[in-house]
C-alpha cells in the first residue's frame, strides 16, 4: 500500500477590506431576492475562508495585507477577525499576516490584541515564520509590512531564502511600477531572492497562480467594484517534499462581477427589444461559467453596446427604458442571483468617412483623423502618410492622459494603456464628437 505524498498545505488570501462593502448592489435585491450588502462583501467572504480553512486541513492561513480599511474600520473588524481565528486556533492553524498600506496601524495593534495572528515584518523590516506539515515538512514564510501609508522605495532586497525549507514570500507591494507610492518592486527582484513563489496583496484584480512560482496577485477575496472582474476567492498551495507547487484558486467570493459586450447587429434598427436580448446574454454568460458559480450568492454585470446604428435615438429610448425599472434587470441561474450594474452605449452613428473626409470643412479634417487612428487599409484623402499623422495623435492622447494619470484618482492610468487602446479611445471620442456636430449642423451624409 502507497504512503500519501507528504505535503505543506497553506491557504493564501489577497486583500479583505473588512469594514468595506461592496458598491453598486442594487438595493430592491434585499427586498426581492433576500440579498443585502453584507451579505456579498468580506464579511461574508472571511467566513468562507476560516471554513475553506479547516475543510481542507491547511497548516496555516497566509494573509497579505489590507485586512481591514483603515483604523476607522478597526472597531468592526475586530470582531469578525477574532472570531475567525479563534476558530482557526481550535482547528490548530497557526495564521500569519503582512501589513498593507490600509492596514499599517490596524494590523500591528490587532496582532497585539491577538496572540493567534502572527505579522510579519513589522514598521517595514522582513522577518520569517516556519510552517510546519506533514511527516515534519516545512515551509519558511518570509513578509514585509508597510511602516506607513505611503512607500516610495522597493522593501528588497529580502532576506536570503532559508537554507533547509522552500521559502514562500508573502509582500503588499506593486509589481513592475517604479513610480509607485506603494512599495514598488520589479519582477527581477523578486526572482533574484530566490525564493519557492512569490504571493502578492494591493491589486484587487487576481493574477493567475503559477505553478512554476513566479508572483502573481491574490486579489480581494470578493469582488468589491464593477471592476473587479473574474474569479475572485484564496489560492490554496500545496508543496511536498520535491518541493512541486499545486495552486488552486478556490471560488469562494459570494459576488462576481462579469462585462458583455452586445454588437449592434443584435440590436435591430427601427424597433429594438432591448430586455429579453440583455437577459438572454447575462444567462448564457452564467451557464458558461459553469460549477465556478456554485457558491456565487451574486453575479453582477456591465453591459457595453457597440458598433454603428442608423438611428442612436432609438437605442437610446431603449436603454433609458429598461434602467427606469431596473428590477427587471434580475434574473436567476442555479441560485445564484443575476443583475445588471450598468449599461454603456458605445454605439455610433453610421457614417460614411471617406466621403466626408473628402471635404476641407472641420468635419472632413475630423474624418480623415478618425481614419487615420483606426488604420484605414486605403489611401485617406487629404493625408500624404497617415503614419507619422498617427504618431503625433496618440503621442498627443499620452500627453493628455499623462495629465489625468497625475490625479489621485486615476495614478498609474496611463501606464496601464497600450498604444492601440489610446487610439481606438480617441477614435471612439472623434466618431462621437462628429455625430455630435453633425445633429447640431442637421448636415445629412450618406450612412455607411
Amino acid at each position: 500500500m502507497s504512503t500519501p505524498d507528504p505535503q505543506v498545505k497553506i491557504l493564501f488570501v489577497g486583500d479583505m477590506h473588512l469594514g468595506v462593502l461592496p458598491s453598486h448592489i442594487p438595493p430592491h435585491l434585499a427586498e426581492t431576492r433576500q440579498l443585502r450588502a453584507h451579505d456579498l462583501g468580506p464579511q461574508a467572504a472571511w467566513k468562507r475562508v476560516i471554513d475553506a480553512a479547516i475543510e481542507h486541513e491547511v497548516h496555516a492561513v497566509a494573509l497579505a495585507g489590507d485586512l481591514v480599511d483603515g483604523n476607522n474600520a478597526l472597531f468592526e473588524a475586530f470582531g469578525l477577525l477574532e472570531t475567525g481565528l479563534r476558530r482557526l486556533q481550535k482547528a490548530g492553524i497557526p495564521v500569519v499576516a503582512v501589513a498593507g498600506n490600509h492596514d499599517t496601524e490596524a494590523l500591528p495593534r490587532l496582532a497585539e490584541m491577538i496572540e493567534t495572528l502572527h505579522l510579519l515584518g513589522p514598521g517595514g523590516t522582513w522577518s520569517s515564520h516556519l510552517i510546519s506539515g506533514e511527516n515534519k515538512l516545512k515551509v519558511c514564510l518570509t513578509g514585509w509590512s508597510f511602516p506607513r501609508r505611503h512607500v516610495d522605495t522597493s522593501p528588497l532586497p529580502a532576506p536570503a531564502a532559508h537554507a533547509h525549507h522552500p521559502t514562500f514570500g508573502l509582500l503588499h507591494a506593486d509589481l513592475d511600477q517604479s513610480s509607485s507610492l506603494y512599495a514598488p518592486v520589479s519582477s527581477q527582484e523578486l526572482h533574484s531572492a530566490g525564493y519557492r513563489a512569490w504571493f502578492l496583496g494591493h491589486i484587487h484584480l487576481p493574477g493567475a497562480p503559477n505553478q512554476g512560482g513566479q508572483p502573481f496577485y491574490l486579489g480581494s477575496v470578493t469582488g468589491l467594484h464593477p471592476g473587479e472582474t473574474g474569479l475572485h476567492g484564496p489560492v490554496l498551495v500545496k508543496i511536498n517534499a520535491q518541493e512541486k507547487l499545486t495552486m488552486q484558486r478556490l471560488p469562494l467570493a459570494p459576488l462576481r462581477w462579469e462585462n458583455i459586450v452586445i454588437a449592434s447587429d443584435e440590436l435591430g434598427s427601427e424597433t429594438i427589444d432591448l430586455l429579453p436580448l440583455l437577459l438572454h446574454h447575462i444567462d448564457a454568460r452564467a451557464q458558461a461559467l459553469g460549477d465556478s458559480l456554485v457558491h456565487t450568492r451574486a453575479l453582477g454585470f456591465r453591459v457595453t453596446l457597440t458598433g454603428t446604428m442608423d438611428n442612436p435615438s432609438h437605442l437610446r429610448k431603449a436603454i433609458d427604458q429598461v434602467m427606469s425599472t431596473r428590477e427587471n434587470l434580475v434574473t436567476d441561474r442555479r441560485g445564484t442571483v443575476l443583475f445588471i450594474d450598468k449599461i454603456f452605449n458605445q454605439t455610433t452613428l453610421g457614417l460614411n468617412l471617406l466621403a466626408m473626409a473628402r471635404d476641407e470643412s472641420p468635419e472632413g479634417l475630423l474624418a480623415q483623423r478618425i481614419l487615420v487612428l483606426e488604420h484605414f487599409p486605403d489611401s485617406i484623402p487629404g493625408v500624404d502618410d497617415p503614419e507619422p499623422m498617427r504618431e503625433i495623435l496618440i503621442s498627443q492622447g499620452r500627453q493628455a492622459l499623462a495629465q489625468v494619470d497625475g490625479q489621485t484618482p486615476y495614478l498609474n492610468l496611463q501606464g496601464h494603456l497600450e498604444t492601440e487602446e489610446i487610439a481606438a479611445q480617441m477614435a471612439q471620442s472623434g466618431r462621437r464628437a462628429l455625430e455630435e456636430i453633425l445633429s447640431r449642423k442637421e448636415v445629412g451624409y450618406e450612412a455607411g
